[in-house]
């Protein structure tokens, strides 16, 4: 019985090992490996993908050579080489090459979007209250010019005399005469270029005059009197590299009449710690070309935009000193320096120099010395220590404007233009601010009223003039007026030229009549003819719009005082209510006065009065 239990506890041991071995082998199967051991993995699969593509693109390479130059297969059968036409044929002969597209190590489809940061310094950390105000207004000087996604468009460009003929540049050969030739030729990899008839020609390294003057002479070996037209079509490619601090660095593929300026638009320019000022070109390691961006910008001046060949290298630098200029110049931005231009007059003249408004007479300065606390320098803009002053990586310079100090006085009531007038102190007088104003309208009362405010160690005294305004109008009057005068001049009492009634219904002459203050409405009947004979005197209707402004106040006021009690009456049944039966009547009820209650809103006064008309 010993033995008998032994054997079943190993029996029992042999299926629950194999139950959970079961259930976890597929979890290690799938489970992907970490650490050390994931890295190891993946660049194992890498070098094992990246020696597989390069063998494919080699054996593509060689392929594609082949069928250009037609030696891959090595046939030997006549039909498949070029065609020898007799040169006395008149046949037209079409050639079209075709350049192969290759794919260069180019940026991706997806490219990032380039955006321009507004902030003032990109070197401050968030949350600095240095340009707190400045921040968003002010934006790096040049950024706008790389926002615009800029593509390769100089693949067809035109070139001229002196242009060096490459492998993969397109040639467009045209010939007539006796003989008619029309051929879309490309230069193969080792140089040559293929012409129907006359044969093979070495083509790279030639300028394009040179190579017109070759396949003229290629021709003329096997022809007689006929015209020739060589042109270029499209130009081949080189790949050049933008590194640095680009906003979008990589190789970029371009045509072989780009230059520096194409290639850093293309780039987006720089990024927003890469230098503008001094962008290079490295040719073998060697640096031919340095450009200044400002140079372009400021002064329309593209030196050192050189024309770039395969393999050059943009490199673009570090950022230099950046200086905000905000205030009153041309161009508020910031800007950054190069070299000696750190005075105050050169940074100026990079923002295109002071506006019409600034004011030279007071200049700040505001600077972060050894990253520890802020300090603040204001002078005057014609001062030696001004013109002394030399500026740092990170300040900030305020050209403010001219302080507002003008002397003004204000004019209204019955004159062609009332308003805020400027005057010369002691100078300008009544007579004068009346003229600039238009004048006195036909309206104008004989007397108006000057209100002047002196400043005194109490406080502000007011004192009122009385002036007369006729002599003002004949210009005879010789008031002088001080700063913040105020001129009211006066209406003739009782001015009301629109106050009118009108009269409708039977009577013999309806309409709109004026009428005077204190009329009686027997007058207005009497001048309106009297009642026609069919008048019914005693349904008559007099409304009067003083009289309906206040009972429409009346009918508003009710409304307001029905609404509350309806909302008070409402909250009371609801509250009291013990049931749902009862809670829906409260609120049927409460939504039937309400209803009741919006039919009342559209009631409109008329202003009626109730009047007993003489028949």
């Amino acid at each position: 019985a010993y033995i008998i239990m032994q054997t079943s506890r190993k029996i029992s041991l042999l299926i629950l090992s194999l139950y959970l071995f079961s259930i976890f082998s597929p979890i290690t199967a799938y489970a992907q490996p970490t650490g050390s051991a994931a890295a190891v993995q993946a660049a194992a699969e890498a070098l094992s993908m990246g020696s597989g593509a390069s063998s494919g693109s080699s054996a593509g390479s060689l392929n594609e050579e082949d069928a250009d130059t037609g030696l891959g297969d090595q046939s030997e059968n006549p039909s498949e080489n070029a065609d020898i036409h007799d040169p006395a044929s008149t046949t037209s002969v079409v050639v079209q090459e075709k350049i192969t597209e290759e794919t260069p190590a180019t940026k991706s489809e997806t490219e990032p979007t380039v955006t321009t940061s507004q902030r003032l310094d990109p070197r401050e950390v968030s949350g600095s209250s240095m340009f707190n105000n400045l921040l968003d207004k002010l934006a790096r000087f040049g950024s706008d010019f790389f926002m615009t996604k800029r593509t390769d468009t100089l693949a067809y460009a035109p070139v001229g005399p002196s242009y060096v003929v490459a492998p993969g540049d397109e040639v467009k050969i045209n010939l007539w005469g006796y003989s008619e030739i029309r051929a879309t030729l490309v230069v193969n990899r080792d140089g040559n270029l293929t012409l129907p008839q006359a044969g093979t020609v070495a083509a790279a390294g030639l300028t394009f005059s040179e190579l017109q003057q070759t396949i003229d002479n290629a021709y003329r070996r096997i022809l007689n009197d006929f015209e020739l037209n060589v042109t270029m079509g499209k130009l081949h490619t080189i790949t050049v590299y933008v590194t640095g601090h680009a906003a979008r660095p990589g190789a970029y593929a371009v045509s072989s009449m780009a230059t520096l300026i194409d290639v850093i638009s293309q780039a987006g320019g720089p990024s927003l710690s890469g230098s503008m000022r001094a962008i290079e070109v490295k040719r073998g390691n060697k640096k031919i070309a340095t450009l200044d961006v400002y140079n372009l910008l400021l002064k329309g001046d593209r030196k050192g935009d050189t024309r770039l060949t395969e393999g050059d290298v943009i490199f673009i630098p570090t950022v230099g000193p950046l200086v905000a200029v905000a205030g009153n110049v041309k161009r508020p931005a910031i800007y950054e320096l190069k070299g000696k231009e750190n005075k105050l007059s050169d940074v100026i003249s990079l923002a295109g120099e002071l506006t019409a408004g600034a004011y030279k007479g007071r200049i700040q300065i505001v600077r972060v010395e050894n990253n520890t606390f802020r300090t603040a320098f204001e002078s005057d803009l014609n001062s030696p220590a001004s013109k002394a002053q030399k500026l740092q990586d990170g300040d900030l310079l305020k050209i403010f404007a001219v302080p507002g100090n003008s002397f003004n006085v204000r004019i209204a009531g019955a004159v062609t233009q009332p308003g805020v007038y400027p005057i010369e102190p002691g100078v300008t007088t009544l007579t004068d601010v009346l003229k600039r104003a238009g004048g006195l309208l036909y309206t104008a009362a004989g007397e108006g009223e000057l209100t002047r405010v002196k400043v005194t160690p109490e406080g502000p005294e007011t004192t009122r003039l009385r002036i007369n305004l006729k002599e003002a109008g004949k210009g005879t009057s010789k008031l002088v007026l001080h700063r913040d005068d105020y001129l009211f001049v006066r209406t003739v009492p009782d001015w009301n030229i629109y106050r009118s009634a009108n009269i409708t219904g039977r009577v013999l002459y309806p309409g709109n009549y004026a009428v005077k203050r204190g009329e009686r409405l027997s007058s207005l009947l009497e001048r309106a003819g009297g009642y026609a004979d069919d008048a019914f005197a005693r349904g008559a209707v007099f409304l009067r719009e003083s009289v309906r402004v206040e009972q429409q106040k009346q009918i508003n006021d009710m409304i307001n005082n029905l609404q509350r009690e309806i909302n008070y009456a409402g909250n009371e049944a609801l509250a009291a209510s013990t049931g749902t039966s009862d809670v829906t009547y409260a609120k049927e009820s409460m939504a039937a006065k309400n209803r009741y209650l919006e039919t009342v809103r559209s009631i409109k006064a008329t202003g009626r009065l109730v009047l007993t008309l003489p028949e």
